[in-house]
């Protein structure tokens, strides 16, 4: 290819996914869409909007995950119905008063529909309970976004919320963060690790009490290799026809664009992330889980937390090669531990 065609198809490309659409937030069920991040959709259900888990797991016994927590909208009613209508993501205690949840958990829309963090008097957190009754409803001091939070990738998809009272106490506990140190003996390829949420199940319906399933660590290299030919079979053609609209290409310049972006692909799936899921299964997470916990089980007998619900390309298409994408807890256990004090 001329390098100057090839310089002005490789600008184009950049031009053309600005416009185009992102990867979807925990598995939403649509790709080709932009949902409204958790908070925002929380916000539509508490103001009485109609409003349209965990995939082929099981219902969570009480007490078996008690650092698991759900966030809430703060305006929610204060009751089971109320609380459950209130519900956006969910997050894992690591301190008697910090949770860690999903950057994009932590995002709204302001009235310019620009992306910022959430305001703390506008969230609550629910501890102490796998359902929205008999729990702790604690208000939140601070929210701390990953400074390098991409939403548009979802790279450094991590925020840290502070309570403003401890919730670790009688029916709470608290999770370790997997380190640099200890991951590849709780979250290497292979490792059988745990995920838990609320997020919508495959019946299509969100439910109240907590759900979990078993999954494996997968490899990362494979995960994003079927991601992106996904993405080349579904959506390039797409993507090569708009910018021909757009800028009133001509024919061969829209298919250099389509050959450039398919011979230059990278990693979605970078070393921040986990992938995790079961082989040929449906398995998954789904749209509300996000911001849950992708855990194992430590050498000291208890929980290691090596991911948080991030993104992926639809809930339960493990048979079709794509699985989960989660944010890699041990890269940022220094951060975090920086910053949670």
């Amino acid at each position: 290819m001329d390098t100057r065609t090839g310089r002005l198809a490789l600008a184009l490309a950049g031009a053309l996914l600005s416009v185009t659409p992102v990867p979807a937030p925990a598995q939403a069920p649509s790709p080709s869409t932009s949902p409204l991040n958790p908070y925002s959709a929380a916000t539509a259900r508490v103001q009485h909007a109609q409003d349209k888990g965990i995939y082929y797991g099981q219902k969570t016994e009480k007490g078996a995950f008690p650092f698991v927590v759900s966030l809430i909208h703060a305006e929610a009613d204060n009751d089971e119905d109320g609380i459950f209508v209130g519900y956006f993501c969910a997050g894992s205690l690591i301190g008697e008063r910090w949770v860690i949840t999903a950057a994009w958990c932590m995002m709204r829309e302001n009235e310019n529909k620009q992306k910022v963090t959430v305001d703390p008097e506008r969230v609550n957190i629910y501890a102490g309970s796998i359902e929205f009754k008999d729990g702790k409803r604690i208000k939140v001091k601070r929210v701390i976004v990953h400074p390098q939070f991409v939403p548009d990738s979802f790279d450094h998809d991590i925020a840290l919320i502070e309570l403003e009272e401890s919730a670790a106490a009688g029916k709470s506990a608290t999770i370790a963060l997997a380190t640099p140190e200890t991951e590849s003996a709780v979250a290497a390829v292979g490792k059988k690790v745990t995920v838990a949420g609320w997020g919508e199940t495959e019946t299509g319906e969100q439910p109240k009490s907590l759900r979990h399933v078993e999954m494996d660590v997968l490899d990362s290299t494979m995960c994003n290799r079927n991601i992106i030919n996904f993405r080349k079979t579904t959506q390039l053609d797409a993507w090569a026809k708009l910018a021909r609209i757009r800028f009133a290409l001509p024919a061969g310049i829209a298919e250099q664009l389509r050959t450039t972006v398919a011979n230059n692909t990278g990693n979605v799936v970078n070393d921040n992330m986990i992938c995790a899921g079961k082989l040929r299964a449906k398995r998954d997470t789904c749209a509300g889980d996000n911001g849950g916990p992708l855990f194992a089980k430590a050498a000291d007998g208890g929980f290691a937390l090596v991911g948080i619900t991030s993104w992926g390309e639809g809930c339960g298409q493990g048979p079709s090669g794509l699985y989960g994408i989660y944010t890699r807890a041990a890269r940022y256990a220094d951060w975090v531990r920086a910053t949670a004090k």
